[in-house]
């Protein structure tokens, strides 16, 4: 392989399609450790009067129903932006997300 090769976006897109599946998991995985603040949040404003049963019971809706919805829907919409336009700035998008995940992280100051 020689450099030009190398510093093609063709390359970068090839590459980003044939893992797709474990971009997509990464992705996921890392929206949703840094949407988690959020969720907790409105969780806990909904039931800070309720009692500890309810709040039991809701903080079990909110992980076996939540967390499943949110993690669904998160990865189809990454997939429908990384395949838009036959997936032509595939790896270009993938960065872009990486990095707003960075910054999102370093904000929170989980980094």
């Amino acid at each position: 392989m020689d450099l030009p090769n190398f510093l093609s976006l063709p390359f970068w897109n090839q590459l980003a399609r044939a893992h797709l599946p474990e971009l997509l998991t990464v992705l996921t995985a890392a929206v949703l450790v840094l949407a988690d603040r959020y969720v907790r949040h409105i969780v806990h404003k909904f039931t800070a009067s309720h009692g500890r049963i309810f709040r039991f019971f809701a903080f079990l809706a909110v992980c076996s129903i939540g967390y499943t919805g949110l993690t669904l829907g998160t990865a189809w919409l990454l997939r429908s932006g990384l395949t838009a336009k036959g997936g032509t700035y595939m790896a270009p998008m993938a960065l872009g997300i990486f990095l707003i995940v960075a910054i999102e992280a370093q904000r929170q100051r989980q980094i």
